[in-house]
Order: C-alpha cells, then sequence, then structure tokens
C-alpha cells in the first residue's frame, strides 16, 4: 500500500508539473538552455496545437521517391535523404496523426513530421511517418514513400536537412511495436534522434507498426 501510495503521488506530481508548465521553470533556473531541448510541456504542446501545416506551399504533388538532390531543395525547407533505398523528399512539418484526413492529405506531397514532436535543432525525437504498401510496384502510386524502409538497417545512413542545417544520423535500433503501442509517438529523448514509422511487418500491414530509430552523429552549415 506504501507503495502505491508514493507511485500515485509522483505520479499527481509529474501531471502537475505539465500542466502548469513547472518543466520550463524547472529547467531554466538550473541554466539549461531550453531554446535547444524538446520539452512536453503544457506551454509547448499548445503552441504546436496552434500551428498548422502548409502542405502544398505552391508545389506539385510528385510521384517520385527521389524527388531532390542538394542543389534543387530550398535551404531553409524541410527534408529527408536515405541513400540506402534512394529516397529523398520533402518533409512536411507539423502533421497531426489524430487527423487522417490531414495525414494522407500530406503525404500528396512528402514525408509527415508528426505534430507534437521534436525538430532536428533541438534535442528530442523528431518523429516521420509515411505509407508503405506490400506491393512496391504501386509504391509511387500511392504515395507510400516509406514503403522501401524495410530494408534500412542498423548501421545504415540517415540525412535530413533542415533550416539550412545538414543532419547525419545513424540508424541504431528497428523495433517492431503494436499499433496500440502509442507511448512510442513522442518528442521526448536525452539525445538528438529521429524515429521513422511504418506500417508493418509485413511492409503494409496494419497488423504492426516498424520504427525505425537513429542518433544524430553530427551537424554540418548547409550552403545550396
Amino acid at each position: 500500500m506504501k507503495k502505491l501510495l508514493i507511485f500515485i503521488f509522483w505520479v499527481g506530481l509529474i501531471i502537475l508539473a505539465y500542466y502548469f508548465g513547472l518543466f520550463d521553470f524547472i529547467l531554466t533556473n538550473a541554466g539549461i538552455n531550453t531554446g535547444n531541448i524538446f520539452i512536453p510541456s503544457r506551454k509547448n504542446i499548445n503552441s504546436i496545437n496552434n500551428q498548422s501545416s502548409n502542405f502544398s506551399d505552391g508545389k506539385v504533388a510528385s510521384k517520385t521517391f527521389n524527388e531532390y538532390t542538394e542543389n534543387t531543395i530550398d535551404k531553409n525547407g524541410f527534408y529527408l535523404r536515405i541513400d540506402k533505398i534512394d529516397l529523398f523528399k520533402r518533409i512536411i512539418e507539423n502533421v497531426d496523426p489524430r487527423n487522417k484526413t490531414e495525414y494522407i492529405d500530406s503525404w500528396n506531397y512528402g514525408i509527415s513530421h508528426g505534430k507534437f514532436t521534436s525538430t532536428p535543432d533541438k534535442i528530442g525525437i523528431t518523429y516521420l511517418f509515411s505509407h508503405a504498401v506490400s506491393n512496391k510496384a504501386e509504391a509511387g502510386e500511392s504515395k507510400a514513400w516509406f514503403t522501401y524502409m524495410d530494408m534500412v538497417k542498423v548501421g545504415d545512413e540517415v540525412i535530413i536537412y533542415y533550416k539550412s542545417k545538414k543532419y547525419t544520423y545513424s540508424v541504431t535500433e528497428v523495433l517492431v511495436v503494436k499499433p496500440t503501442d502509442t507511448g512510442f509517438y513522442t518528442g521526448a529523448s536525452p539525445v538528438p534522434k529521429v524515429r521513422m514509422q511504418f506500417c508493418g511487418p509485413p511492409t503494409g500491414s496494419l497488423d504492426s507498426r516498424t520504427l525505425v530509430d537513429a542518433v544524430l552523429l553530427r551537424t554540418d552549415t548547409f550552403n545550396v
């Protein structure tokens, strides 16, 4: 009974800290640069919740996986590049995974960045997700940009371009989880990393989800 009461106390304390934005206050007064850390506080969540994604941004929907090169991207944009699977696509920022119409629409223009998760310039998890299909011949037509993610293995390189910076990651883990394991959808992490999600295995199956985690190795200034 005593252990249960202690557990309830700490859970309650965490909820109160989140609600009143105390995570921001504690970290700031500890001398930590909170501007470089993804903090899942109420203030942070409310701020992101009020943002909206511009999917098209004047761009035409493309069925091509390798749509860009370093010479053709917007240096201030947001892109994912994985040479192992010949993928170079735009990333659509702040896509709400709770809104099916929204995330399906975003795939017309690129790969979804999960709303309420981190970005490459912060310590935390940059969460990316996209459609995948079992028939790879239909991947482009279906805008299923993560169809070939099942070929990505530990040690492979992943590159993200974000606001004039080039972030190079190395894949550290490939994990299969249940669709109900929503706790993996988070921006919180003690290190900067990218987490990429697709349906499967087998690829395209709705019975499971595959998470591909990659940890940041280096950051370079990028000038087109």
